[in-house]
């Protein structure tokens, strides 16, 4: 037998096997930290719930969190303080940025075998869809200065147009996501075109998609406030009684995935131990959605604050946030 013939086996279990290392972490997995931008005076409605949520997150997790300049950061930590949050437990990051949804503008963390690596995909402010006005150029260079901060790799794939909260990846090789979002910011693509992209970039094999969003969402449909992974088999999906919701859960059945219904805003944050969740405002409510996250996560401490602020802004806890894997 010739040394050829017999390295080829070695050689396609060797491909086969680095191939499927690829995958995005799920978030219930372990952080290393939790960053987030600090809203500028147009967004200052969102200051209240930046604190109560840094507050939660840094009794579990590391924080870090950027501001656009020393003043900013002087002004930050002295609102912060009023409402308690220990300014000392944050790591503090000066970069001029445009807003303050980190999810969106963001990396996206890929494990490959037990190293990560980051992804800078383009960000166009949402499509423009909050006015033409709002600027984006600084938050498209944000992945690039985490990726130096923790010495990693960055690869830029500024020509294909992806917001974080429109991927909900179950951590093997299943990704949920937003057709109507993703046509709206990738308008010549096709939808074989995007799996392509997809399943090249973050190792899955399947991809569910939902279709459909309401008229006022300017996100176009982001994931996040429809469907969430709880674990690789379980989908739960927001219960507003919508064709978009029925439809995604006929799709996830069909997939073999559990399904579960939220009569709430699924626009949570999993972390070290920890779930931070919308609150709808009446407290008999709340309790039932604070009993259902406990049954998701049962091993987790579950916070619900008032998003209203947040939601107003035209997101939610998720949004805000960008959790880094260890």
């Amino acid at each position: 037998m010739s040394i050829v013939k017999f390295l080829m086996p070695v050689v396609l279990l060797f491909s086969i096997t680095f191939a499927v290392e690829l995958r995005v972490p799920a978030e219930w997995e372990k952080h290393e930290a939790t960053w987030m931008q600090w809203p500028d005076d147009y967004d200052r409605s969102l200051r209240l719930p930046f604190s109560q949520i840094i507050k939660i997150v840094q009794q579990y997790e590391r924080v870090h969190l950027i501001v656009r300049n020393i003043q900013e950061k002087k002004s930050a930590k002295q609102f912060l303080k009023r409402y308690d949050v220990d300014t000392n437990n944050i790591t503090w990051h000066t970069l001029a940025t445009n807003n303050a949804w980190l999810r969106d503008n963001g990396p996206v963390y890929v494990k490959k075998g037990k190293e990560i690596f980051l992804y800078n995909f383009g960000f166009d402010a949402w499509g423009g869809n909050f006015g033409n006005d709002v600027e984006f150029l600084d938050d498209d260079k944000v992945p690039n200065y985490i990726a130096k901060y923790l010495d990693k790799k960055v690869i830029k794939k500024l020509d294909y147009i992806l917001e974080r909260g429109n991927l909900e990846f179950n951590g093997e090789d299943i990704l949920v996501l937003n057709w109507d979002c993703q046509d709206d910011r990738n308008p010549n693509l096709s939808q074989d075109e995007h799996e392509a992209i997809l399943k090249e970039s973050f190792g899955v094999k399947k991809i569910i998609w939902a279709y459909g969003h309401h008229p006022d969402d300017g996100t176009t449909g982001h994931i996040d406030g429809t469907a969430r992974f709880i674990n690789k088999s379980t989908l739960v999906i927001t219960d507003y009684d919508a064709q978009t919701e029925r439809d995604l859960a006929r799709e996830a059945k069909k997939a073999g995935l559990i399904v579960k219904w939220y009569p709430g805003d699924p626009n949570w944050l999993v972390g070290n131990g920890y779930v931070i969740a919308m609150s709808d405002g009446d407290e008999s409510f709340d309790r039932e959605l604070e009993e259902l996250l406990s049954s998701y996560f049962p091993n987790r401490d579950v916070y619900m604050i008032d998003g209203s602020a947040i939601a107003k802004a035209g997101g939610g806890i998720h949004c805000l946030t960008n959790d880094q894997p260890k």
